[in-house]
């Protein structure tokens, strides 16, 4: 991809705006799915696991309890991978699966450390109050971007979140909303295309397969992966783009 198709975010010096930002968004998310498409949909599959152990054995037990831990670290590791290969797209690095591979490993604890922080801090926020918790809730998504992609500190990605996302909290809201409405589109088309086929299963007498019932809504529900971080990603880009003119003009002064 060329730096015309996906502006690289040293190049960029627009100011951030809501329509440029998603439509950043929306080609890094076209332009990336054929080679996350896969790791989204393991990630899917993975995630699966706990249930399925459930359904046939019927047991709360250690084992459950492990699965659900090594589904929740692998499904975080394959985030990360489809958000290091999406980033990679963006700066126009080149993108290797061994190499991405090593730097998600090298990242994960750090992704671990700012999730939690993120989801202590949103939570005291709305113990406090609604708005609190509103405001971090936006203000801390590119946290987890600064920390994976940038090799940041736990604290050097909260501080640098809330540092880029000031002064233009509207505009990351506003990204914020249109993913949380596409992420809805997307599980509802997944539960759609599922209650079709029963239905065409239950009219026409035709058995679908097991296979086709599971793979179809599971393939739509790998669209969510990609299309959350590409969105994310281009908010950081356009964030970062913009604090780079800022600083820029400022030192110029």
């Amino acid at each position: 991809m060329s730096s015309s198709d996906v502006p690289r975010t040293a190049e960029s010096a627009a100011p951030i705006v809501l329509g440029t930002t998603l439509e950043l968004g929306w080609q890094l998310f076209k332009r990336s799915l054929p080679r996350c498409l896969p790791l989204a949909l393991l990630a899917v599959l993975i995630g699966q696991l706990p249930a399925v152990y459930l359904l046939n054995i019927a047991d709360r037990g250690a084992v459950w309890l492990l699965l659900n831990a090594l589904a929740a670290l692998a499904g975080l590791a394959l985030w990360l991978l489809i958000m290091q290969r999406q980033y990679a797209l963006l700066q126009g690095d080149p993108s290797t699966l061994g190499r991405e591979l090593g730097q998600v490993l090298g990242a994960l604890p750090r992704a671990f450390g700012v999730l939690v922080v993120t989801v202590l801090l949103i939570a005291a926020g709305s113990l406090l109050l609604v708005a609190p918790g509103v405001y971090l809730l936006v203000a801390l998504w590119p946290a987890l971007t600064l920390a994976v992609c940038e090799g940041r500190s736990l604290r050097e990605a909260v501080d640098g979140s809330l540092q880029l996302v000031r002064g233009r909290w509207g505009v990351a809201a506003g990204v914020w909303v249109i993913t949380l409405i596409a992420v809805f589109g997307v599980v509802m088309l997944g539960m759609g295309v599922g209650l079709l086929l029963i239905e065409w299963q239950l009219v026409t007498g035709l058995p679908v397969g097991l296979l086709v019932s599971a793979l179809v809504p599971g393939l739509i529900g790998a669209l969510f992966p990609p299309l959350v971080i590409a969105f994310g990603l281009a908010l950081y880009a356009r964030l970062r783009a913009t604090a780079q003119v800022v600083s820029s003009a400022s030192n110029s002064a």
